[in-house]
């Protein structure tokens, strides 16, 4: 094989594996929107085109639906009421980075410009510190200190999704174990089912072995 020969088929694997790469992160991009972006059908023309490597859509140049909307996040813990913790807040981050676990992440805010620190706890749980390094790391008291534990949703479960539903036995008991609050998780039989002194922390969902999770936290 000469230098030239060597150099082409080089640079046609770096291609399959650059268009690879965009595939896979543009199929997660729409996977963590609530809105996908629609994709124009198919043509001969398209389809001949898409045969040239030259002719790969790179990330970047996916647009995003604007109109998408986050769903299912709270506030941090200590949050004002949404409209003061809206003008509180600056947006600096020292919220985010306190959280020893991660739970917190920004979602920008069109109306005032600015990201505001988010928390989903369906998809990562709230461990309730009890120093609230989040809550200590805010400087504009946008975040205020706690008296009580905070009441992040209601604990729900489905019933038909639990490991015990398809058993027919007490199999697991993995939400009550993982519950910081005592007596909110009970059984009758092999059901489980949650008290409102639910914090809706989102332990119980997070230690729930099934996939789709047996419980979630509206």
């Amino acid at each position: 094989m000469n230098r030239k020969d060597f150099f082409k088929k080089g640079l046609a694997r770096m291609l399959d594996l650059a268009q690879e790469s965009a595939a896979d992160i543009a199929s997660g991009f729409k996977e963590i929107t609530s809105e996908s972006v629609p994709s124009a059908a198919p043509t001969k023309t398209n389809a001949k085109k898409s045969k040239n490597k030259s002719d790969f859509v790179l990330p970047q140049q996916i647009k995003p639906n604007r109109k998408r909307k986050i769903r299912n996040v709270q506030s941090p813990p200590g949050a004002l009421d949404e409209t003061k913790f809206l003008e509180k807040c600056t947006g600096c981050g020292d919220c985010i980075y306190a959280c020893p676990y991660s739970v917190l992440f920004p979602v920008f805010d069109e109306t005032k410009e600015k990201h505001i620190p988010r928390m989903d706890v369906n998809l990562n749980a709230c461990m309730l510190c009890k120093d609230w390094p989040c809550i200590k790391a805010c400087k504009d008291e946008a975040l205020l200190h706690l008296t009580a534990a905070p009441k992040f949703g209601q604990a729900k479960g489905i019933f038909e999704y639990c490991l015990n539903h398809k058993t027919g036995q007490a199999t697991c008991s993995n939400c009550k174990d993982s519950c910081p609050v005592e007596g909110v998780v009970s059984f009758k039989k092999n059901k489980p089912s949650f008290s409102k002194d639910c914090t809706g922390c989102g332990q119980c969902v997070s230690s729930c072995p099934t996939f789709p999770r047996a419980i979630l936290i509206k």
